[in-house]
């Protein structure tokens, strides 16, 4: 059995209980965001035809099928996630777009059991933050993987880095408690691989020590299709969601100036087609396990 310190128990039912039917509902946001970052990262990460491809916290699986693409009837893409329903949805995909090189596993990422030796790549995007242990999951990857294999992630900086989260934290804490340290979360959060040097040191401690790669990625994202739809994702999704949703009672009763709050700072980042766009940053990461040839500059 896990220690309750790196026990991921928690984090998952959180996952299930809480955040999946808010992901659900604003998935063209949160996966089209990701995709802007994946997009403009993919030339880093070198997928080739025949490749096996572990992506880890795959969520709706639109990466695995994107990768899945790449690396061609030859190759084959695992997608491991925590989250049933995700599965579901990734599965019925699958199924409509007539992939065959992909499929997809429930289980949690740090001690689900895996091919020893058998993936080329191990890929995530925004998938690993959220872990009791990142160490754990990385390492438990790093033996699934072959002698010679590579390591790419996207994770994000810090929140001063991102306004796309940061502005509306910054409303929430202006009128209520942050959450206490017996919280329902759903894990260590988002930014906690903001930190280079930690994020360096948690690779090498898992075996990915021959870090290619460690290169900041700029790009405004659409944190909403109008402005009310942006408030409605920030009081549900992210920091402020978590503030709001643990402050209870007293979050619901300041939700009317809260919102107000982020109407007035939203308007100002209103794009011709209504859509309300914000600065965001993230790492893009390649590492390998040995002398392999390098993947990025």
């Amino acid at each position: 059995m896990q220690p309750a310190s790196i026990a991921n128990d928690d984090f998952i039912e959180c996952w299930n209980d809480i955040l999946v039917p808010k992901w659900k509902r604003f998935r063209h946001l949160l996966s089209g965001n990701g995709k802007i970052h994946s997009d403009i990262a993919l030339d880093n990460f070198v997928f080739q035809p025949g490749e096996k491809v572990l992506d880890i916290g795959c969520g709706f699986g639109e990466t695995c099928l994107e990768i899945g693409e790449i690396v061609g009837p030859s190759g084959e893409v695992l997608g491991l996630d925590c989250t049933g329903e995700f599965l579901d949805i990734a599965e019925a995909e699958r199924v409509a777009a007539g992939t065959q090189n992909v499929r997809y596993v429930l289980g949690d990422a740090q001690t689900h059991p895996l091919p020893e030796g058998h993936f080329d790549v191990v890929y995530s995007r925004f998938g690993v933050m959220f872990f009791g242990s990142v160490v754990m999951a990385l390492r438990n990857a790093h033996r699934a993987s072959t002698p010679d294999a590579r390591l790419c992630m996207i994770v994000w900086r810090t929140i001063a880095d991102n306004p796309c989260w940061g502005a509306a934290k910054e409303v929430a804490l202006r009128h209520l408690p942050p959450p206490g340290e017996d919280a329902l979360t759903c894990g260590p959060g988002p930014f906690s691989m903001a930190d280079e040097e930690t994020t360096r040191a948690m690779m090498k401690a898992a075996g990915w020590d021959n870090v290619d790669l460690f290169r900041r990625l700029d790009a405004d994202i659409c944190i909403g299709t109008s402005v009310e739809e942006a408030i409605d994702y920030q009081i549900l999704v992210g920091p402020s969601g978590e503030i709001i949703r643990e402050a209870a009672e007293q979050g619901q009763a300041k939700l009317p100036v809260i919102r107000e709050e982020l109407h007035q700072r939203f308007s100002a980042h209103v794009r011709d087609d209504g859509g309300v766009w914000l600065p965001s940053s993230t790492w893009v990461i390649v590492a390998h396990k040995s002398s392999a040839t390098r993947t990025g500059g």
